[in-house]
């Protein structure tokens, strides 16, 4: 009986390795197959001279990549099914994607529309669905297995910075011509600058947008600014939860905390849902209060025009489908209202938004008093964190407002309206911090107008938030620390609360990197442009792309290829931001357990 048992142990053991087997081998099949039919989709939809002569034979390439995933899905689906968990089975074979796609054919078919065309353009948007839930999928995977957050952030920056690039340098998403003929493919260091402008929510443009990109060229752009936005991570993880299947597995909840710089691994979770459903209903808030702005055309143009700005400036990308932006448009109350509105909740990072809904969620659904539990109904205070942004984000678009309708009125023409400058005070105000569009001309204004805007700049958004720059928390804390010097305090201190020296000596440390950073960029850019007379508009430049703003006094579009090149390093180092990159660098260790003898120094 023993010897039986353990024969049948075995044979147990030798099945189930031999089925491991069948089913790596098929993951490996599906993801050869998909890469296949990935690159015969970009060359049907990219690639327009060859998809003209070839496009039969790419059309039935797709429909024979998709049959196969099916067909490999379903096997898969026979071997793991279990009739206790049917619609698990489902789940964990992948098999929903495939039935999605037959599903669709069959509807096609049965209303008679079904078209070769058609089949195969079904066919496609299915193989996209695949291609990004496997991209979502790898970096759950290497969520779980990473040791440093700062890694995954900036390995998936380059990814999507890469995979822009491509995309971009595609024939298909090039404009064409008057006459309808194609104009070719991007250059490479304009499909470079635009994918890292757009991942990196900056703005800056060397060619523009609406006119020198086809729609298909709008559409790369605007998912680029929609994911640089909120993080490859966030969404790969948001699908985890919905699904329902793992859920957030421990070490990815804790790469996303600290990601999203959350207060606990269980808050990840709340913080995350709550980041994408707030998301993408104010951005469908946002898309209908602009639809009026362009009255005179189209319904479905105004719809998408729409959309478009509404999410760049949610992201704070800045990113325009006018040449001219929004320029003499400041009076408009879509743009003074709306708009403006959009960029300052963008700006005030999740964290808070997650404080504040928690705050209005409590004042209209109180817990019950209990003898057990008295505190239960008391209302919760706001953090230290978002009383610090709420109150340094009113100062700071309050005081660049009004500086810079006092500045701008000096040289104001005659008979010009000063409620256009109240307007246009307001809206560049709020532009300044990250956003990135304009209802004036940038290079004509006052050059104190333009120093109090690179501070504003510098200054950015909130932490956690979709804007750059060296944040508003860490200007308020070094403003706090130096009001503490004036006071002979040791510690910072604010409503009660002690901000702990280390976060304050990273606060002064990203400052002094930020300063180090733009002066740096701004030196090589007169170095390379050899306009020293220019040197406000380089260091405003500079700026911007450090700040991911995306204002220019207009010396974009001419700047040469090594300064291309540096305004792109620079655009990626600001959203990631230096202080992580560094983190990226080092091998995470262990800190010490003693401390040397002090000794006072001289400080002036």
């Amino acid at each position: 009986m023993l010897v039986q048992s353990s024969n049948s142990t075995l044979h147990s053991r030798l099945t189930t390795s031999r089925w491991t087997q069948v089913l790596d081998r098929l993951r490996l099949a599906e993801l050869l197959a998909l890469i296949v039919g990935v690159l015969s989709m970009l060359v049907h939809a990219g690639f327009v001279g060859v998809s003209d002569q070839r496009v039969r034979e790419l059309g039935w390439g797709v429909l024979l990549v998709m049959g196969l995933i099916a067909v490999s899905r379903a096997i898969r689906f026979g071997i793991v099914v279990s009739p206790r968990r049917l619609v698990g089975s489902l789940f964990e074979a992948n098999l929903i994607l495939p039935l999605v796609w037959l599903a669709g054919l069959g509807i096609l078919l049965y209303g008679g529309l079904l078209t070769e065309a058609r089949g195969v353009v079904w066919t496609e948007i299915a193989i996209t669905g695949f291609a990004i839930a496997r991209v979502l999928g790898a970096c759950r995977v290497l969520a779980t297995r990473t040791q440093n957050s700062a890694v995954l952030l900036v390995g998936s920056f380059l990814v999507v910075i890469t995979v822009g690039t491509l995309l971009l340098k595609l024939p298909a998403c090039r404009a064409a011509e008057a006459n309808g003929v194609y104009s070719g493919s991007a250059d490479w260091n304009v499909a470079l600058f635009t994918a890292t402008s757009a991942s990196c929510v900056t703005g800056l443009v060397v060619e523009p947008t609406g006119s020198y990109w086809s729609p298909t060229g709008h559409a790369v752009i605007f998912a680029l600014f929609q994911i640089g936005g909120l993080g490859i991570l966030t969404f790969g993880a948001f699908l985890a939860v919905l699904s329902g299947r793992n859920g957030l597995q421990f070490r990815e909840a804790r790469t996303l905390r600290d990601m999203l710089d959350a207060q606990s691994v269980h808050g990840s979770r709340r913080l995350l849902v709550t980041i994408l459903l707030f998301t993408f209903c104010v951005e469908a808030l946002g898309a209908f209060s602009l639809i009026g702005l362009w009255p005179d055309r189209p319904f479905p143009e105004r719809v998408w025009q729409a959309t478009f700005h509404s999410v760049s400036a949610f992201c704070n990308a800045g990113f325009s489908l006018n040449d001219d932006g929004f320029l003499d448009m400041g009076t408009r109350w879509q743009v003074w209202g709306p708009l403006t509105w959009l960029i300052i909740l963008g700006g005030l990072g999740f964290p808070v938004i997650h404080d504040l809904w928690s705050s209005f969620r409590r004042r209209f659904h109180r817990p019950s008093v209990t003898p057990l539990f008295p505190n239960m109904g008391k209302k919760t205070r706001f953090s230290v964190h978002t009383k610090l942004v709420l109150w340094s984000t009113l100062f700071l678009l309050l005081g660049g407002a009004v500086f810079w309708f006092a500045l701008e009125s000096f040289e104001a023409p005659p008979g010009s309206s000063t409620s256009k400058r109240f307007a246009d005070a307001w809206f560049q105000s709020v532009t300044f911090r990250t956003a990135g569009f304009n209802t004036v001309d940038h290079e004509s204004m006052n050059p104190a107008t333009k120093l109090m805007a690179i501070f504003l700049m510098f200054v950015g958004a909130a932490p956690g938030s979709t804007g750059g720059g060296v944040k508003t928390v860490v200007f308020a804390i070094m403003m706090l620390s130096i009001w503490a010097v004036f006071r002979g305090r040791d510690r910072v201190e604010i409503w009660g609360r002690c901000i702990p020296t280390s976060q304050v000596s990273r606060s002064l440390s990203m400052i002094g990197i930020g300063v180090f950073i733009v002066l740096i960029t701004t030196g090589l850019l007169v170095v390379f442009e050899r306009q020293p007379h220019r040197f406000l508009d380089h260091l405003y430049e500079a700026t911007s792309a450090f700040g991911t703003v995306g204002v220019s006094a207009n010396i974009t579009a001419g700047l040469s290829l090594p300064s291309r090149l540096l305004i792109c390093a620079v655009m990626f180092l600001g959203r990631v931001g230096p202080i992580t990159l560094l983190l990226a660098m080092v091998t995470p260790s262990e800190s010490c357990r003693y401390d040397y003898p002090e000794e006072r120094v001289s400080l002036g």
